[in-house]
């Protein structure tokens, strides 16, 4: 989850060609990849050449488009992020055209039936969000849909970064460490008055936990691999009830789904539709 500030370029080149050590749910699911397939195969069944689009450069879901030879815009404000996560593809590039625009102000020539992203909401400012979300209705078709997951919270607790580790170890060794711990660990570094948080303070929670014997090497060496100390972005993670609010105020809301796997509430898929 990456912000994007209205004057800086804040995804960086680090994070692009790192990428691939990141795991769901900072990168989509296969069971959320099972909602987004099947929203796609309906809309194949009524529509033999839709016009689909990615926000942002995310490998998973160029790769769904090329399964079904569907041409997509992919929109992202740097070549070289397209370029670079372009090489965690699985399958071949069909027919992509890239537009190196801002989502908040983006104007391609044609409208849409079908928007996928993957944190774009968590990657733009509180105060950003209605002017985006007002532009992803105006550039859908009337029928369109754009099909957003967000990490989403239902309190204002920061929670416990150390009994999520404990839990981890406990419970979920058998499975990649951030499915436990990506709430948390954005949570806890969470500035709940100015609703903005950042990767060097996640950071700097891991080594105090490090410092005070509560996390292990292999744990810290994991975090460390990422650079989360060096990536200069800020996050936003909005309530549910709010972001459902600035949708329906600035769009319409089809509904809400889950990928159906044991984190999935932390990070629903967010449906719009045109207001």
């Amino acid at each position: 989850m990456f912000c994007m500030s209205s004057k800086n370029k804040t995804w960086t080149e680090n994070i692009a060609t790192s990428w691939g050590k990141w795991t769901p749910p900072d990168r989509p699911s296969p069971g959320e990849m099972r909602v987004y397939e099947d929203f796609l195969k309906q809309i194949l069944s009524k529509k033999k050449k839709p016009n689909v689009m990615v926000l942002g450069s995310t490998s998973e879901f160029r790769d769904l488009y090329a399964k079904y030879k569907v041409p997509c815009t992919v929109v992202d404000y740097r070549k070289e992020n397209y370029e670079a996560m372009g090489t965690l593809m699985k399958r071949k590039k069909y027919k992509e055209t890239l537009l190196t625009e801002d989502w908040r102000t983006m104007n391609p020539k044609q409208k849409f039936d079908l928007i996928l992203g993957d944190y774009c909401i968590n990657v733009l400012f509180k105060k950003d969000q209605p002017e985006f979300v007002k532009n992803i209705s105006r550039i859908l078709k009337p029928d369109g849909l754009c099909m957003i997951k967000t990490f989403v919270r239902y309190d204002s607790e920061p929670g416990d970064l150390a009994q999520a580790l404990h839990f981890y170890r406990t419970k979920k060794k058998d499975r990649p460490i951030l499915e436990t711990i990506m709430a948390p660990m954005f949570k806890n570094a969470y500035d709940y008055k100015k609703e903005q948080g950042t990767f060097p303070g996640v950071w700097n929670n891991f080594v105090k936990l490090y410092k005070n014997k509560k996390m292990k090497k292999e744990e810290i060496d994991y975090f460390e691999s990422l650079d989360l100390e060096n990536i200069p972005l800020k996050f936003y993670i909005p309530l549910f009830q709010d972001i459902i609010k600035i949708i329906e105020q600035n769009a319409g809301l089809y509904g809400v789904r889950y990928g159906g796997e044991w984190f999935s509430t932390d990070v629903p898929i967010l449906i719009m539709k045109k207001q």
